[in-house]
């Protein structure tokens, strides 16, 4: 089961929000080996309210150019010395990149010592113009070079989930 808590930066905020899933859609051709089609989506109990704390964010299509700065969010571990999740919504500026695995496995893909840490799949990536660009992926272990689902590929997708359900 899961939970999804909106309108908080901080685990021990007062005014967060935690509603409960009535039911999740993970993408049917999901590969749990090379993490493509990473992307669920998760229909709440309840609708949002929106406040001065949670608001609505645009998702890009396929219209929308290729952005280059972005930034990713989540509440993962924030260093390898330690296996904690942050109490903290944590941030970091990424630069997205071409590169051969990343065009190959079509996603979106950023490199460097900075990045989304462990626990953070399934944040959103959001770039120049405000919209959401993907969602938090994989890292290739081998290598800095993070993943990152793009939302455009699977506009047809979403949009066809939120029409039946």
């Amino acid at each position: 089961s899961y939970k999804v808590c909106v309108g908080m930066d901080d685990y021990s905020d007062k005014d967060k929000l935690c509603l409960s899933v009535k039911h999740d859609f993970p993408h049917g051709k999901y590969n749990k080996t090379t993490f493509t089609n990473d992307v669920m989506l998760l229909k709440l109990s309840t609708r949002v309210i929106f406040n001065k704390n949670v608001k609505p964010i645009r998702l890009a299509d396929m219209y929308d150019p290729v952005p280059k700065t972005c930034l990713v969010s989540g509440w993962g571990v924030t260093s390898n010395d330690n296996n904690w999740m942050s109490y903290k919504l944590m941030e970091v500026n990424v630069m997205l990149v071409d590169n051969d695995l990343c065009d190959e496995e079509n996603v979106y893909c950023s490199t460097g010592e900075k990045g989304p840490g462990e626990g953070d799949s399934g944040g959103p990536l959001v770039c120049e113009d405000g919209k959401a660009y993907g969602v938090i992926s994989a890292k290739a272990s081998t290598l800095q070079l993070y993943k990152y689902t793009k939302i455009p590929d699977k506009m047809e997708w979403i949009d066809e989930l939120m029409k039946l359900n």
